[in-house]
């Protein structure tokens, strides 16, 4: 999970956050430590946490290269301000 929440640039404090508003029952330095592979937690647990990282990602605006349309059309709404 740890590449997962690195890619989509989530912060331990903002990923345990979440998850503790969820439910989840390990502390940030926990979190941390599974995330690290320094510790298991139960099943529940990592599929709370799991829900939270989806649910930051789902927050996130995809990452995707503007087609060239697309840079032309901001270029226009740019000029227009």
């Amino acid at each position: 999970m740890r590449d997962v929440t690195c890619r989509a640039g989530i912060e331990v404090k903002q990923l345990w956050f979440r998850y503790f508003t969820l439910g989840g029952g390990a502390g940030e330095i926990e979190v941390e430590a599974y995330l690290h592979h320094c510790l298991d937690l139960p099943a529940l647990q990592r599929d709370l946490l799991a829900h939270a990282a989806n649910e930051l990602i789902k927050r996130q605006p995809p990452l995707r290269a503007p087609y060239a349309s697309e840079l032309l059309h901001r270029e226009d709404v740019d000029r227009e301000d």
